[in-house]
């Protein structure tokens, strides 16, 4: 059953490859949204964006943990395209994170994802984790796009945390990308 859908996504993909003679040629953050799930057992210091210039937006969080070493860490990633509301696009993964960081390969998407994030966070080893989870001033680039072209348009990426089988976080990151 996942042959066909691989297929399709892979046949999407190397249609908008050939068909598109314009890639995005910007991308920026336009909301963030943090919640918390369970705070006695982390919560956000800070959530916010930042704009730097009017095509340039700035992406930081800091994730304070109370109950510390986190050894267990699952991750639920989905991507929103909107289309008079945001509907369901392309991917809707979830992973145990910390077997990802051990393998980014096995993930493609989550792999170019996490390339642009490891820079700016301090989430770029395995568990565990004994100190907060910090982004600081991330700012997309189009070339980060490069392996995955995407059309022109809103986006809203929406990314569950949760350790000990159990969801403590919600982050949903919009964007918007134009040619």
């Amino acid at each position: 059953m996942r042959c066909p859908r691989l297929w399709l996504i892979f046949t999407w993909l190397l249609g908008s490859c050939l068909h598109s003679t314009n890639l995005i040629s910007m991308v920026k953050f336009t909301n963030v949204n943090c919640i918390t799930l369970d705070k006695p057992f982390a919560d956000f210091a800070y959530c916010k964006l930042k704009a730097l210039s009017r095509d340039k937006v700035a992406l930081s969080l800091r994730v304070k943990l109370f109950e510390i070493p986190v050894n267990n860490v699952s991750l639920n990633v989905e991507f929103f395209k909107k289309y008079n509301g945001y509907r369901p696009f392309l991917f809707n993964k979830t992973l145990n994170f910390c077997e990802f960081l051990r393998n980014k390969k096995r993930i493609g998407l989550l792999e170019i994802i996490f390339k642009f994030l490891e820079p700016h966070s301090n989430i770029n080893h395995t568990c565990p984790y004994n100190n907060d989870i910090i982004v600081d001033r991330l700012i997309l680039k189009p070339n980060y796009f490069a392996l995955l072209p995407l059309p022109a348009g809103e986006y809203r990426i929406k990314i569950t945390v949760g350790a000990y089988n159990d969801w403590k976080a919600i982050v949903n990151v919009f964007l918007q990308t134009w040619e």
